[in-house]
């Protein structure tokens, strides 16, 4: 598996992470909604970065 498709299921996976965090925070489930908030930012960072470091450098 290459090391792009890593980052974008890193991607995936933060933006579902912070639609979960959303609604537990609307749910009244203060931790698992922070947590979920947190997590999910932190992959959705680790995958745009990775998208944008693992470009083909143009010669």
């Amino acid at each position: 598996m290459k090391n792009q498709y890593l980052f974008y299921a890193a991607l995936a996976v933060g933006i579902i992470l912070l639609i979960l965090g959303v609604v537990f925070e609307v749910s009244h489930h203060p931790t698992r909604g922070l947590v979920s908030l947190i997590v999910g930012a932190i992959l959705l960072i680790v995958g745009i970065v990775g998208m944008v470091m693992g470009r083909p450098k143009t010669a």
